[in-house]
């Protein structure tokens, strides 16, 4: 109760952020979008579905509405299934913004209550800690608090490792497996690229949990190698035709989103009073990539700065608990130690795919942002599991002698 209260007070947060400080935002635009649908279903009910479920090819009738800058905004897929999603929200919200702002937050409370639950059952001597890695860390509360791709995508991610967490205890299977693709789905929908390095580290976490109940030595010998083999295949398989369908979010177009991003966020920053960085000229080949890999990643976790990179009180804010994580990091690394901390990274199931995971996405969020404000909300999907990982670092090392799973 205590994480669901904390979670109301930051959608009204999040309300208050978007209206008086950065003055608007995708967040209205997808709200306008999901009032929209409901006015069309309400103007022709027959046609409930196909508002709700197909690609709007026939709009054309709403061209000359008020709203008819929704017709050119369905274009754009993501956005599309985004509104489509909304509108749901708004039909139970009364199309209020407020009220409908708070259903979502209570949605998205669920995904990430459940990813808390599955830790916590793993490392059940870590639950306060984990609260505040996961529950009441006021970035992740805020920006999945609102209307936006963030909160789903990260309910999302958080539902697909919770259903992969009971497969792997052969519990809930039928429940579980439907709660994957539809996950999956709605992730193709509004953030493929997620999925890119989410897909690949949970399955290696899977790997590991099988590995884990093969008692027999001589056939975890054959066995292991094969089932990494397999799993490995799978997930370049996955990859590939969540890329196909992907449009422009495909890996194929990967640089030329970059780039947009990159462009976009820049001319926030340079012409709206946005709080921006700047990486340099970025090459995205694979040796460019690595060159700029650790400052992007830096970026990610640990900036904006405080007092050098803020001009409001969002940044401010959001440049507190970078800091404070930076603190953190260095904190466990100097009571851990760099070659213990690497041993438990590579050793321990959950940190090892949780921080690849997190450093995968980190690298690409940092290369794209160019916005702190941004980047606020595109880390949310990797910083529990960044955060997470250092909690049980720390105290695989604290308490070597002891079990706290």
């Amino acid at each position: 109760m205590k994480f669901f209260y904390f979670k109301l007070i930051s959608a009204v947060l999040f309300v208050i952020l978007h209206i008086y400080i950065y003055r608007g935002g995708d967040t209205f635009l997808y709200f306008a979008g999901g009032k929209f649908i409901n006015q069309m279903i309400s103007d022709n009910p027959s046609r409930f579905f196909q508002y709700l479920f197909t690609d709007f090819s026939d709009l054309g009738y709403y061209q000359d509405s008020d709203l008819s800058y929704i017709y050119y905004i369905y274009k754009d897929t993501s956005t599309r299934v985004m509104c489509q999603i909304m509108a749901f929200f708004c039909f139970f919200g009364l199309n209020q913004f407020l009220a409908t702002t708070i259903l979502i937050t209570v949605f998205s409370f669920y995904g990430v209550w459940l990813f808390y639950s599955v830790l916590t059952s793993i490392y059940p001597r870590l639950s306060r800690i984990l609260s505040y890695c996961i529950l009441f860390y006021p970035t992740i509360a805020i920006w999945s608090s609102g209307i936006l791709k963030d909160t789903i995508t990260l309910f999302n991610i958080t539902i697909i490792f919770y259903s992969v967490y009971n497969l792997s205890k052969r519990r809930k299977v039928i429940l579980s497996s439907v709660l994957i693709i539809i996950s999956v789905f709605l992730c193709l929908k509004l953030k493929p690229y997620i999925l890119y390095t989410f897909i690949p580290t949970t399955l290696l976490w899977v790997h590991a949990q099988i590995s884990q109940k093969i008692n027999n030595k001589a056939l975890k010998i054959i066995i292991t190698p094969t089932l990494l083999a397999i799993i490995v295949l799978g997930g370049i398989f996955l990859v590939q035709n969540i890329s196909e369908g992907a449009g422009k979010y495909s890996i194929e177009n990967v640089q030329s989103m970059a780039e947009g991003f990159q462009s976009w966020h820049t001319y926030l920053a340079d012409n709206r009073d946005q709080s921006g960085y700047t990486l340099g000229n970025v090459e995205f080949t694979l040796s460019g990539v690595l060159q700029k890999a650790p400052e992007a990643l830096f970026v990610t976790y640990y900036r904006p700065f405080p007092f050098i990179d803020t001009r409001n009180f969002a940044t401010f804010f959001e440049a507190i608990q970078s800091f404070v994580l930076l603190c953190l990091t260095f904190f466990v690394l100097f009571k851990v130690g760099p070659l213990k901390f690497l041993k438990i990274s590579f050793s321990n199931a959950e940190v090892r795919a949780f921080l690849l995971f997190s450093i995968m996405l980190g690298i690409a969020v940092g290369l794209t942002s160019y916005n702190f404000g941004a980047l606020s909300r595109y880390k949310i999907p990797c910083l529990p599991f960044f955060a997470s990982s250092l909690a049980i670092i720390y105290y695989k090392a604290k308490f070597k002698n002891k079990s706290i799973s």
